[in-house]
């Protein structure tokens, strides 16, 4: 291989082609948020588990381990969706009939054995991430209750610590693996890679096209950000002391599950779209410019489809 030299506009054209592609998709097939929705509901439980009845360790050791247990259903539940979400895509690109079934049955029958490492790998590295960002912040107070409003207000992060550079430093560096992992998710859904050699892939991916992979970061990190805000005025409200309705907060709740929803789908599509594109253009010789060979529609003859 040669390295690709896409860099300046090149890149940024490239992905934002990437963005549009997804968004794209997405208009079509809305069914392929269903996955997604499914982690997010495991996402959202485990969170407001953590926040109202977590046990009082003793131990620091126990305390540690049980939050990586918590953090491995999180990230499985995620990268099983999204492996649900990559069976489905393939499904609409060999002309196969759209069944959520037969993607949920791929994917545990084929899929999950490859997956749960990377889980595993994933929460190891989030867990480090956490332990950096809980030694930046004071002590946990008293227990909350549990409420309506409260849920609305942590799954949305209006009840995040205030905004520190290290803390926003963190959020980022969490996103960026997050995209990292899922560009391994291609290889084992579409590739019947191991765990191995999906990172191999994803690295390789990623170290080939580094312009076209920040940028998708880029775009995915400004459009969620965009559709957080119609939730800025209520946030302004609540810190004014304004008293809101249930059905505002019951709204929130709604929403924050739609904006991540969102994010992961367009992050795993993007990773998706570009690793796809990578294969094409290793086909093709793997020299010049990503652009130099025509962007696949999510699928192409760059490889063998399995059956």
């Amino acid at each position: 291989y040669q390295h690709s030299k896409p860099m300046g506009l090149d890149g940024v054209r490239d992905s934002w082609r990437i963005f549009k592609n997804s968004v794209a998709v997405l208009f079509k097939k809305p069914v392929l948020l269903l996955p997604l929705f499914f982690s997010w509901v495991i996402v959202a439980l485990v969170v407001l588990y953590d926040r109202y009845y977590f046990p009082d360790f003793h131990n620091v050791w126990l305390a540690v381990l049980y939050v990586y247990f918590l953090l491995t259903a999180i990230s499985s539940a995620v990268l099983f969706s999204n492996t649900v979400l990559l069976e489905l895509i393939q499904q609409m690109e060999t002309g196969k009939k759209t069944s959520l079934i037969k993607a949920l049955r791929e994917t545990v029958t084929s899929d999950l054995i490859r997956v749960i490492p990377i889980a595993l790998i994933w929460s190891f590295v989030w867990l480090i991430l956490l332990i950096l960002r809980a030694l930046t912040r004071k002590r946990r107070g008293t227990r909350h209750e549990p409420s309506l409003k409260d849920a609305a207000k942590t799954l949305s992060g209006m009840n995040a610590n205030p905004v520190s550079w290290f803390g926003l430093g963190l959020d980022m560096l969490e996103k960026l693996v997050r995209m990292t992992v899922f560009t391994t998710l291609p290889a084992v859904a579409w590739e019947n890679k191991g765990p191995v050699d999906a990172f191999k892939r994803g690295f390789e991916v990623i170290k080939r096209h580094p312009v076209q992979f920040l940028t998708s970061y880029s775009l995915t990190l400004l459009a969620v950000a965009f559709v957080s805000l119609p939730l800025v005025p209520i946030y302004l409200l609540d810190k004014q002391g304004v008293e809101l309705p249930s059905a505002v907060w019951l709204g929130v709740l709604i929403y924050a599950g739609v904006v991540w929803t969102l994010e992961v789908y367009l992050e795993q599509m993007a990773v998706a779209v570009l690793y796809l594109w990578h294969l094409k253009w290793s086909k093709a010789g793997g020299k010049g410019p990503l652009s130099s060979v025509k962007k696949p529609d999510l699928f192409d003859d760059v490889y063998e489809l399995k059956e």
